[in-house]
């Protein structure tokens, strides 16, 4: 019998695009670690640990606070292959750094990770420079022992036709999707997301954290056909919800 079948996977938001995901087994994975952005908790980044840590691109509202966190705690980081570079350059462990590309899968600790397509930029401003941050993806996560559900965390990304390759690939139960709109998808392009995606729950992200992201859950809510029966699960900063 497999007890982690008996634990819950959950799932912390920290606003934006930052979630942690933490296993049936307890493991801690990052995405986007942004953790001092405006509507973050108070304190976290002082208090988060992690043993992988995604990233999706390069944009600085993204790869975040992902040195300190991976240096104090010797996480994995999983990102493309130029952001790993750039990630060596700033003095993390080159042990430490997974560069791969889309379509790549990766398993650490039971969990696959595969890197699939987004629709967005990826530079990377260090300083006064602009460095090439590679190409922008999502990731898929799975757990190999089917212990929790597929996750997909879309990136920052316009819709796209081909995220029914995801759907038809993958299958992702849990879809973390960006709804702000301007940097990209609004709630009507997340919702023609979902129905190319079919997943059972969505978390809207990626909005809220600035003026100009102005889409809402409510919003996406009232554009998701019905028929889909895709239950949204809007969440505050910190909020923790079990899967």
């Amino acid at each position: 019998m497999n007890t982690n079948a008996l634990k819950k996977t959950k799932i912390q938001w920290f606003g934006h695009s930052a979630f942690r995901i933490i296993t049936p087994n307890g493991q801690s994975i990052l995405i986007d670690p942004w953790l001092d952005n405006p509507v973050a908790p108070k304190g976290i980044k002082e208090a988060i640990s992690a043993d992988v840590i995604l990233l999706t691109h390069g944009h600085f509202d993204h790869i975040g606070n992902t040195v300190e966190i991976a240096w104090h705690s010797e996480a994995k980081v999983i990102s493309n292959f130029e952001i790993s570079l750039y990630l060596k350059n700033k003095g993390l462990k080159e042990e430490n750094l997974i560069g791969m590309n889309k379509s790549g899968t990766i398993e650490l600790s039971g969990i696959a990770y595969t890197m699939v397509n987004a629709e967005h930029s990826s530079a990377i401003t260090d300083g006064e420079k602009v460095i090439d941050g590679g190409s922008p993806a999502g990731f898929v996560i799975k757990f190999i022992d089917g212990s929790g559900p597929t996750i997909y965390h879309s990136g920052d990304t316009g819709v796209f036709g081909d995220m029914k390759l995801i759907s038809e690939l993958y299958s992702p139960e849990v879809a973390l999707l960006c709804i702000g709109g301007h940097f990209t998808m609004g709630p009507l392009e997340a919702a023609k997301a979902v129905e190319l995606l079919q997943p059972r729950k969505v978390i809207p992200m990626h909005y809220g954290t600035f003026p100009v992201l102005k889409g809402t859950p409510e919003e996406l809510k009232n554009l998701i056909p019905g028929e889909l029966h895709v239950a949204v699960l809007p969440m505050n900063p910190g909020d923790l919800v079990e899967l």
